[in-house]
């Protein structure tokens, strides 16, 4: 499908997923000034005969105009389009720009209340919203909500009405089965596990995700209480009894016993005194890393920014991708902005990591804290002016590189790989190779391969 034209419009540049239904698409919009990027989802009937594509026409149909409803609300991706080629059916939708909840979710690590209450404020507010169009979401989990890049809101992503859809049409007419359950273990309550999902079933996963942020605990982890089979998870954070009791009748096992609506918590977090927290630092994509001068690093009071030279940040960075992937970029960022010394710096993104992973970061990034002698920075600069070395600077992208960027990204994903090449030599200006290949490495949608590519051209 890559580099296919759907529609004679949508352009695909990358497959997100998919399976037995149909597939998910990153595409561009070739009709609209500067090609933006749209979300593509493709559905497959599992049979084709005229009655029931027929019924799957009208399903189709009546979702895509649920969809077109919900896009109403600023932080709902909105429906751009709907057409069915060749008796299969395509929605598009828009593309948020920005990170998933998960990417601010680690182990271990404990949010603050107020983080928290705006969490559910913000999530609340768009379910509200939802449940007042007769929509159940049917799959809050921290991959479908995204912090939008351009101004930190929480935008909700992959309804359910879409997954109805899918399921409908992967069922064959007059054969009766198992019922095909909507949802992610672990943030999916009990009536929903049995194909039977409520409004307070959205309920139910956002308050798992609000005690899996103030635990540091995956919800598979969460403890239950033998006497009452309800999750036992306050002792493992350091929370309020007044939230505590907010989240934990979020969760009760039975629906009857929870929240009935998501204005009915909102009111109830309208008396919580809560301060304004900005939203964590984005990742700033194509920008620079920082740079030092000498008299910075050398200085007592440096800013966090100063902490390393621009090769050295790009050291750093690489190294951490071999430990997190993908979010090292992110995660980089993040504690560089308020870590007072590089020291601090390698202890703070080490706790990111698990036991042996610690060590062998530490050990990985020693070179960074050590200082060199006198001696060795005299005999730096002589090779440098009698040899002509270049200065550590980020090394910019020649044509051979993008040639060799060409090559290795055709290996993973195939002819598209020379577009995608050419269009991101073209947008991306002045940058670095380090970035260059992240660029090209965020359009390959398998996370090993893009890890391998990232690691083949920057090693």
């Amino acid at each position: 499908m890559l580099g296919q034209l759907l529609d004679g419009r949508y352009q695909v540049l990358q497959v997100l997923g998919g399976g037995g239904f149909g597939q998910t698409y990153i595409a561009q919009d070739t009709h609209r000034p500067g090609f933006p990027k749209c979300v593509v989802k493709h559905l497959k009937p599992v049979t084709r005969s005229p009655e029931f594509l027929e019924t799957a026409r009208r399903l189709f149909s009546s979702e895509a105009e649920t969809l077109e409803k919900l896009g109403n609300h600023d932080q709902i991706p909105r429906l751009l389009a709907y057409f069915e080629d060749n008796q299969e059916f395509f929605l598009v939708q828009e593309f948020i720009e920005g990170q998933t909840l998960k990417a601010e979710l680690f182990p271990n690590q404990h949010w603050t209340e107020d983080r928290v209450i705006q969490l559910l404020q913000q999530v609340l507010s768009i379910l509200q919203f939802i449940h007042s169009h007769n929509v159940i979401h049917r799959d809050i989990k921290p991959d479908n909500i995204i912090r939008r890049q351009q101004d930190g809101k929480l935008v909700l992503i992959d309804f359910g009405a879409v997954k109805q859809v899918q399921t409908q049409l992967l069922t064959v007419p007059g054969r009766t089965g198992a019922t095909i359950i909507i949802g992610t273990p672990g943030y999916m309550s009990t009536e929903q596990g049995q194909g039977k999902p409520r409004p307070n079933s959205d309920i139910y996963s956002l308050g798992i995700i609000a005690i899996q942020s103030l635990t540091g605990l995956h919800p598979i982890n969460f403890e239950e209480d033998s006497d009452t089979g309800e999750i036992s998870w306050q002792h493992q954070a350091n929370v309020s009894s007044e939230l505590a009791s907010v989240l934990s009748k979020m969760v009760l096992h039975h629906f009857k016993q929870r929240y009935q609506s998501a204005a009915e918590v909102l009111q109830v977090l309208k008396h919580f005194d809560t301060k304004v927290e900005a939203p964590l630092p984005q990742p700033a994509f194509f920008t620079q890393p920082p740079q030092a001068s000498l008299s910075q690093e050398n200085s007592i009071g440096y800013q966090p920014a100063s902490i390393l030279s621009a090769e050295n940040y790009n050291r750093l960075e690489t190294i951490l991708l071999e430990f997190v992937g993908p979010v090292a970029s992110r995660l980089l960022r993040q504690v560089a902005a308020s870590a007072p010394n590089l020291e601090e710096l390698i202890n703070q993104l080490s706790l990111h990591l698990r036991g042996n992973q610690q060590i062998d970061f530490k050990k990985k990034t020693t070179f960074l804290l050590e200082k060199p002698t006198l001696l060795q920075e005299l005999t730096v600069i002589s090779e440098i002016k009698s040899n002509n070395l270049p200065s550590q600077e980020p090394q910019l992208i020649s044509d051979s590189f993008v040639n060799q960027c060409e090559r290795e990204l055709a290996d993973l994903i195939g002819p598209i790989a020379k577009f995608l090449v050419q269009k991101a030599v073209k947008s991306s200006g002045q940058i670095s190779r380090a970035e260059f290949v992240k660029l090209l490495a965020s359009q390959i949608p398998e996370h090993q391969k893009a890890l391998q590519f990232q690691q083949r051209l920057l090693s």
